[in-house]
């Protein structure tokens, strides 16, 4: 695709093409843009994980302790199993995530860096206060195989060690008894804006305008991309989400057009073009590792299901049902002007 700013000559076919491969068309700040991706050629995922763009995949069918010891950071009072499953789902269970205190948290450490990755998972919250539940993909430099906390950082912590983080969690008020009612990202990283709360600063929301229902009670399949900057000191990494396979939002330099408020989360609408992201100031590493995750030292816990977790170099989209057709492949002789 061309960069933003410039003119488009979008052809039928190529809008097509652009379709069966997950590619966006952003013609307007509104588009809605369903997506297609790599679980369209595998009914109920069976197989996904082979696909040669896929990095790592988990259904949470083995045992507990088998599927448990391909992640870290949690512990066996946090993490359990449920029958309760995504009904495009070939298999018969998920994982339940219990918060209690920090051990409620699937972490896995990725093989490399990535520059550009899709992570892609069902997520199903039974009840709608608590206070880091959701899906977070990120990057530590050095690397490593434990999570590590980013409260009040800034990209950098005081020795040096960089950190990204990018999710969607639900957003409330636990410490006030506020249930949550939307979810929204969690976005800490180098480039933030906002001042910081006694010189610290915390995960900031993206997704306000947007006021993507909780959904409690509910499965929902979420999907985020992002891309890396590609300078230490640029501003052109980007960030897009789905829920059940619709995008919300794509946050590429130029859109969706809106501002920063005074505490640094954005709000699409009146304003100028979306500035693009800075994750990192350094390039020497990138995406590398994914969690989930069900942390409240506060208010009142409830559990969060997750299940048919997928991450890859390309598009994924929602889990193909038995019975869905296979998406064609995209033809070869027609090119984007």
């Amino acid at each position: 695709m061309r960069p933003i700013g410039t003119k488009y000559s979008w052809t039928l076919s190529s809008l097509l093409v652009g379709l069966l491969t997950g590619m966006v068309f952003s013609l307007t700040p509104t588009c809605v843009v369903a997506q297609v991706g790599i679980a369209s050629k595998y009914i109920g995922d069976e197989g996904i994980a082979a696909d040669p763009d896929v990095i790592f995949a988990e259904n949470f069918e083995a045992g507990l302790s088998v599927f448990s010891a391909r992640f870290n950071g949690g512990g066996p009072s946090g993490i359990a199993t449920s029958t309760d499953h995504p009904s495009a789902s070939s298999g018969v269970q998920s994982v339940r995530l219990i918060p209690n205190g920090g051990n409620g948290t699937l972490y896995r450490q990725l093989p490399a860096n990535y520059n550009t990755l899709y992570f892609r998972y069902y997520v199903k919250y039974l009840g709608n206060i608590s206070h880091h539940a959701g899906g977070y993909m990120g990057g530590y430099s050095p690397p490593s195989g434990w999570p590590q906390g980013d409260a009040g950082l800034k990209g950098v912590r005081p020795n040096g060690d960089r950190l990204f983080i990018s999710a969607l969690e639900q957003q409330g008020s636990p410490s006030g008894g506020q249930p949550a009612t939307r979810l929204d990202t969690y976005n800490n990283f180098v480039g933030m804006q906002g001042s910081g709360s006694n010189g610290l600063y915390y995960g900031r929301n993206y997704l306000v305008t947007e006021n993507v229902p909780l959904s409690v009670g509910q499965w929902q399949c979420v999907e985020m991309r992002v891309k890396m900057n590609t300078t230490a000191t640029g501003r052109d990494g980007e960030l897009q989400i789905w829920i059940n396979g619709t995008q919300v939002q794509n946050f590429v330099p130029g859109l969706p057009i809106g501002a920063y408020d005074s505490a640094g989360n954005w709000r699409t609408g009146a304003g100028g073009g979306f500035p693009g992201l800075q994750w990192r100031d350094v390039l020497t590493y990138g995406i590398n590792w994914i969690k989930l995750q069900n942390y409240s030292d506060v208010g009142t816990p409830y559990d969060v299901l997750f299940d048919d977790l997928v991450v890859a170099t390309k598009p994924i989209g929602p889990i193909r049902p038995a019975g869905g057709t296979t998406v064609p492949p995209a033809p070869t002789n027609l090119r984007v002007m």
